[in-house]
């Protein structure tokens, strides 16, 4: 009896020893089905994925989709958003991984703002936006550590010596442009020669002002200098209205001037002509010549005078004729 119930109990034990290693294969094969299973991922139509082996480089150009890896960690896989324009603000210099609250930060013991010092000496207050994005992301992951404060840092860097060559005067005027364009070159050229894989798409200059305390002050000179410009301006319009119609004025005498001087010319040569011919008409006539002359001379002067009143000889002022030549 008791032969019997040891063979049954042993039975037992090898029944639920079975069905607890079916069961652990089970689990086993389960967990093994979703560590294969997890190597399945996905990329977003705005992302490049970076598909790695044990740190060596697979794939650095993952289109989006749905793709398959090695589960961890055999293969890994980092995703860079290539189609996002990221943007940065750039308002201190103090350093891009300075906090001014930091009890150890200078702005926190001092409570001085982070100025920029102009080339003619001037302090000026800057604040601009970067709008980058990542064209190789390769070289966004690996060749740099932090990419924004890498780009924070190299941005205030020449932001500095750009401002440090202009006048405070040309930046509050018509140098925002010009300082926008040179940031963005200087900066993007840094960046390729760093191979960073990031391109700058643009840069806005929010704010060029001097400190608060003298900002009413050069509010006044910015004010003036814009006057100044209006005040040209205005003479330049002036000056490109009067001109023009001087010359034309001018051109208009000059016409009129040869018209009088040909009409000169010509009448001087008529009577010239004419005054030969009477000389020969002298020469030939005689005396007889110098009385035509004379009647016609004098027939010319009386035309001009009007009315004439011929007088006695005794000079009693009693008209003896009235005549009129025409």
């Amino acid at each position: 009896m008791n032969d019997d119930r040891n063979g049954f109990l042993q039975a037992a034990a090898r029944f639920s020893f079975g069905r607890t290693w079916i069961l652990f294969r089970i689990i086993l094969g389960g967990l093994a089905l979703l560590y294969l299973l997890s190597g399945i991922y996905s990329v977003s139509q705005n992302e490049i994925a970076v598909h790695q082996r044990f740190g060596r480089i697979i794939d650095e150009t993952v289109e989006p989709g749905i793709h398959y890896r090695l589960p961890w960690p055999i293969d890994s896989v980092q995703k860079v958003a290539v189609r996002q324009v990221k943007r940065l603000a750039v308002d201190d210099f103090w350093g891009a991984a300075a906090n001014a609250r930091n009890p150890d930060s200078f702005k926190y013991i001092t409570g001085l703002d982070s100025y920029c010092i102009t080339g003619d000496n001037n302090l000026a207050m800057v604040s601009c936006v970067i709008q980058y994005r990542v064209l190789n992301p390769r070289k966004y992951l690996f060749c740099v550590k932090d990419p924004d404060i890498m780009l924070k840092d190299l941005a205030c860097k020449i932001i500095l010596h750009c401002i440090a060559s202009m006048p405070i005067d040309e930046m509050l005027t018509k140098g925002k442009q010009s300082v926008a364009t040179y940031i963005r070159q200087a900066l993007q050229k840094s960046l390729e020669e760093l191979e960073t894989g990031i391109s700058v798409s643009f840069v806005e200059i929010n704010n060029i002002s001097p400190p608060d305390r003298v900002a009413r002050y050069f509010s006044e000179v910015v004010k003036a200098s814009i006057d100044r410009e209006q005040r040209i301006n205005e003479a330049q319009s002036y000056r490109n209205e009067v001109i023009p119609k001087a010359k034309a004025d001018a051109m208009a005498i000059m016409e009129q001037a040869g018209g009088y001087k040909q009409e000169t010319i010509l009448t001087a040569q008529g009577k010239t002509q004419r005054f030969n011919k009477l000389m020969v008409q002298v020469k030939e006539k005689g005396n007889a010549a110098w009385s035509l002359l004379y009647t016609e001379f004098m027939k010319d002067i009386m035309t001009r005078v009007g009315t004439k009143q011929i007088v006695d000889k005794d000079k009693t002022g009693k008209p003896a004729v009235n005549l009129r030549i025409k």
